[in-house]
């Protein structure tokens, strides 16, 4: 089954969850000398969202972790001096760990919202773009959704807690919607006809339909969307947020994540995700 080992590692990661979740929360005043202190840096992300993190099933461990996003947490460690550990949850769990400071920093494609830097400091950008923000849907049925208007009413399925979330919400009329803990298991949906599209990030569903000869990008894609994509660190802590911004810098002075985003491109297509 093309799905086969997205399908598996989303299991994976949902167990994972529910072990790590259980961590407590930071006890130093400074997280940052908390970090350089014990030599690690814990890096959450959810890792099946390529290009920005996703897997390679046939590697263990640490070793597994790859896409620009991990590559951005490997520069930030080195930078800092420390070991990194990723730490894979469910996507409506990162946030969530940061929030309650159980780990000091997500990683994992977070675009930037207003309600979002309510509740955990934001890095500045490391990726800017004016991002398409469109649908997956049965290659069947691609002629029927020209535009937002033709999904009204329809029922979309999307990532529980993304952009995609507030998108479908704010700018489709009356949709009747069904949120997921990932992406792809909103795809297996889309693929046993439980809902008629799939609201995603539109470079992550390409690589789904380019894995899949069943499905097709519709025309149909949100307005005015842009993406200022950000690291998450807990609230207050501005040290280590002003650390983390230095780097951005240097990473974008040398085009670093644009290099890191072509690779990972590449290699999520010659990973076996369309076996």
């Amino acid at each position: 089954m093309k799905m086969k080992k997205l399908t598996a590692l989303a299991t994976a990661a949902a167990l994972v969850s529910s072990i790590v979740c259980s961590t407590q929360a930071f006890a130093a005043d400074n997280l940052l000398e908390q970090i350089k202190e014990d030599g690690v840096l814990q890096v959450v992300m959810e890792p099946y969202f390529a290009p920005y993190e996703f897997c390679d099933t046939s590697k263990e461990g640490q070793e597994q972790y790859c896409g620009a996003d991990v590559e951005l947490a490997k520069y930030i460690a080195d930078d800092l001096g420390v070991e990194l550990e990723i730490v894979p949850l469910e996507f409506s769990a990162v946030l969530a760990s940061i929030v309650a400071e159980k780990y000091p920093m997500a990683i994992s494609g977070l675009g930037y919202t207003p309600e979002r830097a309510e509740s955990v400091e934001l890095s500045d950008s490391y990726r800017t773009t004016d991002a398409v923000h469109g649908f997956v849907v049965r290659k069947e049925d691609v002629d029927k959704y020209p535009d937002l208007d033709s999904l009204a009413g329809k029922t979309i399925a999307y990532q529980n807690g993304s952009l995609q979330d507030m998108y479908t919400n704010a700018q489709i009329k009356d949709p009747v919607t069904k949120p997921f803990d990932s992406v792809n298991n909103a795809i297996l949906a889309l693929q046993s006809g439980k809902c008629d599209a799939v609201a995603v990030y539109y470079d992550n569903g390409e690589l789904f339909v380019d894995a899949n000869d069943d499905l097709a990008m519709a025309e149909a894609v949100f307005e005015d969307t842009k993406d200022t994509t950000v690291i998450a660190c807990p609230k207050g802590e501005t040290e280590l947020i002003g650390e983390v911004n230095r780097i951005i810098a240097d990473v974008t002075e040398q085009g670093l994540y644009e290099q890191w985003w072509d690779d990972a491109v590449e290699q999520a297509k010659g990973l076996g995700l369309d076996k």
